[in-house]
């Protein structure tokens, strides 16, 4: 992915690249720079990697073949109600064509893990010095797959993709880092992370936007944002913090033993200690003629982003998201349901103390609040908001967890037990 953020990388590693002509001339030295880059990353060039180049017309035509496959269309039609049921996008978002845009229009290159091909679009070669690093960030993928198996790294149950994500930041900040070292190791300069402030003038550029260059990622809802950026952005930070002390023996050590969250990405203390999230598992059947249309894990990431979106203010969603111990966000629907307001939203957040539980607590009834126009009633531990539309919302802690449900209609309300739906495992909880 191309955002303002990587170009800010290209003045601070103060790379040069001297314009060998049109982009084939790039790809003609592709066997030469894999070796490059297999030598930095200390990883095996086992075979060539094959190459191509497309244009932005093949790329749409490839996303939206893939887009339609019967399991995908159905899982991004259910993901698009489920943003709406949250207030992550807004009413009637398409998301499903938002998404196809997005990529169609980020995406600079790409390592395909089936194919085992390497594809640039065409564009690159406009800006030698992108099309360089480019090229080096994907034939990393390329080593990644050789010497991890990527398919097998980044296959997951389909109801977790908190961990999916923590796993994809480690793929994708280790090609972030690395594309960055082959261009300074051209200079003489290796292992740049040892001193924190390289890494850190990085993440600063990747966390400024920049209004004259300002795209389709810039203006998307900040969830989507976030759940793009982060695998580059936080995945750099957290392969850096490795790197700083550390070889790059210790970044595949983290493809032999993956972070198990967003958490642990965000957090790299968490991962050395194998901090394991809680369990949240679905008991029982929903509400007659209801189903469970998605079940899923946020994760800190997760949690922030919905905390961000409605109107909490950074320190105190960052404070409210961290201590998360696991969670469980679930959407309920009829069968066949499109509109996103006749759904009802429930999930389960478990946390490490109950101080944390209790800082959770407000940011959450802060951002719900911001969702809801009618009356509510508080307590120290449930406010209960009723809706102008006939739904009651209600966010509950117990002790280490918390509860949310949004939009269940006021005739059903008593019938809906989050307590008994949504059950946390009692193996490997944390905190004190």
């Amino acid at each position: 992915m191309r955002t303002v953020a990587l170009v800010c990388v290209l003045a601070i590693a103060s790379t040069a690249y001297a314009d060998d002509g049109p982009l084939a001339a790039l790809l003609a030295r592709t066997d030469a720079v894999a070796k490059e880059v297999a030598k930095v990353r200390g990883l095996r060039l086992k075979k060539k990697i094959p190459n191509e180049v497309v244009d932005r017309t093949e790329l749409r035509k490839r996303l939206l073949e893939e887009a339609s496959e019967a399991k995908t269309a159905a899982d991004t039609a259910a993901r698009g109600i489920e943003l709406q049921r949250w207030g992550l996008v807004p009413l009637g978002y398409d998301y499903t064509a938002r998404l196809i845009d997005l990529l169609a229009d980020q995406i600079a290159g790409y390592y395909d893990s089936k194919t085992k091909k390497l594809t640039i679009l065409d564009t690159a070669g406009s800006d030698p010095a992108w099309a360089e690093m480019v090229l080096a960030h994907e034939l990393d993928h390329g080593l990644q797959d050789q010497a991890f198996d990527l398919e097998k790294f980044e296959k997951l149950p389909d109801d977790d993709t908190d961990a999916l994500t923590a796993r994809h930041a480690v793929v994708e900040g280790d090609g972030v880092a690395l594309m960055i070292e082959v261009m300074l190791a051209r200079e003489g300069i290796t292992n740049p992370w040892s001193v924190p402030e390289a890494a850190d003038q990085v993440i600063q550029a990747m966390a400024a936007p920049d209004a004259s260059t300002k795209d389709s990622l810039d203006t998307s809802p900040l969830a989507i944002k976030e759940e793009m950026l982060f695998p580059y952005r936080d995945g750099f930070a957290f392969v850096t913090a490795l790197r700083r002390t550390k070889p790059w023996s210790a970044i595949n050590a983290a493809f032999a033993r993956p972070p198990r969250s967003t958490e642990q990405i965000l957090h790299v203390d968490k991962y050395l200690a194998d901090d394991k999230p809680i369990a949240v598992r679905v008991e029982g059947s929903p509400l007659a003629d209801y189903k469970v249309l998605t079940s899923d894990v946020w994760g800190e990431l997760g949690m922030r982003s919905f905390l961000l979106t409605h109107g909490v203010s950074d320190i105190v969603a960052s404070n409210g998201a961290a201590g998360w111990g696991g969670d469980r966000v679930i959407t309920l629907a009829h069968e066949g349901e499109t509109n996103a307001r006749r759904t009802i939203g429930m999930a389960r957040f478990e946390w490490d103390t109950e101080v944390d539980a209790r800082e959770a607590q407000a940011a959450l009834e802060h951002a719900v609040d911001d969702m809801m126009i009618g009356s509510f009633e508080q307590t120290m531990e449930r406010t209960r908001w009723w809706n102008l539309d006939g739904t009651v919302s209600w966010v509950e802690r117990r002790d280490k967890a918390v509860v949310i449900v949004l939009g269940a209609p006021m005739q059903l309300a008593d019938k809906l037990d989050p307590w008994t739906m949504l059950i946390a495992s009692a193996r490997g909880r944390r905190g004190g």
